[in-house]
């Protein structure tokens, strides 16, 4: 398990390079997690998205595949975090990932489900 705070973990990475934090000094803190989710997903597009195709989504999307809609695959990536963070939570271990870096990538997975969602049901915001 790589405990919170555990060099090598997300949430050291940003403390030790401060260069990263683009928040504001007066942002709260939920408002600093969701810059922090946003650059996360950023970073994550050169692995995983389509940028050059204009699909940030291409990853989650590919769900459409085997039949299932893009925003429940989003919803499924995101259990499997919730899964580790249950397993934790009940006395276990966790070996690849710290819970932070858990509930950063549920958040994200949630937040792609929901673009996607109100995508296939034509909802603007």
């Amino acid at each position: 398990m790589q405990p919170l705070g555990t060099v090598g973990s997300r949430t050291e990475r940003r403390i030790m390079n401060n260069s990263d934090n683009k928040a504001p000094a007066n942002q709260t803190t939920f408002e600093k997690v969701l810059q922090e989710i946003h650059d996360l997903h950023n970073k994550k597009q050169s692995d995983y998205g389509r940028p050059e195709q204009g699909d940030p989504f291409a990853n989650v999307r590919a769900s459409e595949d085997f039949g299932i809609p893009g925003w429940l695959g989003a919803v499924i990536r995101a259990n499997d975090k919730v899964r580790r963070i249950q397993k934790y939570s009940r006395g276990g271990t966790m070996v690849n990932e710290s819970v932070e870096d858990s509930l950063l990538d549920a958040a994200v997975y949630f937040m792609i489900a929901l673009c996607l969602f109100r995508e296939q049901n034509g909802i603007s915001t």
